[in-house]
């Protein structure tokens, strides 16, 4: 990036109160990176800077902040009395994976949690909002949400109700240069005027009203749904998240294949979740419960083991079909510089898409059990 695009961006970042020397620093120990897509060049944030939190993206036009950590409760009943002393909505927990849409240098960007450019979900979120009328109306608008469906990217797990590609949801909006969200009731409104897809929305609810959350997410639940998101309307209380047993059971599932390149409370910490919702919801342990855990923990690795005796390569298989063919070259990039390792099976235009198969190689949980089955020692 040259000096004069460097010094640029700084202008930005003072806004956030960044004094120069620690502006520098971070770009010199890459605590910023720069990036560029489609001839728009940025900052990444990977390391909290002052006020600019990891994820943060610092443009010529202004501050693309990251989207706030949720916090999350264990109790639904007893959380919810403990954060809030006024109403709140609540609005399902899509199950996929969270981006943030901004026009920069007037070109739509889609931008991952950790600040990247996803250049599927660039070339996809056309087919989901009007994108140019939304931007022009509100220039500087953020919107916030979730991409989900079995063929994405990044998470094997959607809801049930999307049972091909992607759909997208969106669950809030911001603004540039501003790091907090617009209220509730207005972003709704935004929400409802440009028939912008959005999570479900279950209305506004008071403390008095847990059993109707509890209602709520036994209905999720069974229907194979994530959870639920709390949102206040006094903004000195916090947004919430709730997740459902069976969104425990499946997050195992879905990553006991690579357990052993995972850290032991990633299952632990589901397993704890697992616990509580059936204390609170359930009463009771059911004995089909002890069945589900085992299954979901053991079956994935079993499985992987058995393919390692093979010598098969583990791997995971995910389609994503492109309206752009310049974005297919794009993604295998992006992959490339997440150190994701994969190939493309197929490519073959079908309709008004690129259909591209990938499969992302799994070599370490393979390496991993082909020692454990060559008798190799450990200390554990």
């Amino acid at each position: 990036m040259s000096k004069y695009l460097h010094m640029q961006m700084y202008d930005v970042v003072k806004q956030a109160g960044i004094a120069e020397s620690t502006w520098q620093g971070a770009v010199e120990n890459h605590d910023a990176v720069s990036e560029e897509f489609d001839g728009v060049r940025f900052f990444r944030i990977t390391k909290k800077i002052g006020t600019l939190g990891k994820g943060t993206v610092i443009t010529e036009e202004g501050i693309i902040f990251g989207f706030p950590s949720i916090a999350r409760i264990l109790h639904l009943e007893n959380g919810v009395r403990n954060a809030y002393t006024h109403p709140f909505y609540v609005e399902e927990k899509v199950d996929g994976y969270n981006v943030r849409i901004v026009r920069i240098q007037g070109r739509i960007l889609v931008f991952s949690r950790g600040a990247y450019v996803c250049p599927f979900s660039t070339d996809r979120i056309a087919d989901f909002l009007e994108i140019e009328k939304i931007f022009d109306d509100i220039p500087g608008l953020i919107v916030c949400g979730e991409f989900a469906g079995p063929d994405n990217p990044y998470n094997i797990e959607h809801p049930p109700y999307v049972k091909e590609d992607v759909g997208f949801f969106a669950f809030d909006l911001m603004m540039i240069n501003q790091s907090h969200n617009i209220p509730v009731d207005e972003r709704y409104k935004i929400f409802d005027h440009y028939r912008i897809p959005t999570a479900k929305r279950f209305g506004q609810f008071s403390v008095s009203d847990v059993s109707g959350l509890k209602k709520i997410v036994k209905e999720l639940d069974e229907s194979g749904c994530e959870g639920i998101v709390m949102k206040p309307t006094y903004p000195a209380e916090k947004t919430l998240k709730y997740v459902t047993l069976g969104s425990c059971l499946r997050d195992i599932n879905v990553t006991a294949p690579l357990m052993t390149e995972m850290a032991s409370e990633f299952f632990t910490h589901r397993i704890i979740r697992a616990a509580m919702f059936i204390h609170e919801q359930m009463q009771e342990l059911q004995p089909e419960v002890f069945s589900q855990l085992g299954k979901v923990l053991l079956r994935p690795i079993y499985e992987n083991i058995a393919k390692a005796v093979r010598n098969e390569v583990i791997d995971e298989k995910f389609l994503l079909r492109f309206r752009e063919e310049r974005n297919i070259q794009r993604m295998i990039e992006h992959l490339r510089k997440c150190k994701v390792k994969f190939e493309v099976i197929s490519k073959n235009k079908r309709g008004n898409y690129w259909h591209v198969m990938f499969a992302r190689k799994c070599y370490a949980t393979y390496e991993i059990l082909q020692k454990h089955l060559q008798g190799a020692t450990h200390v554990d």
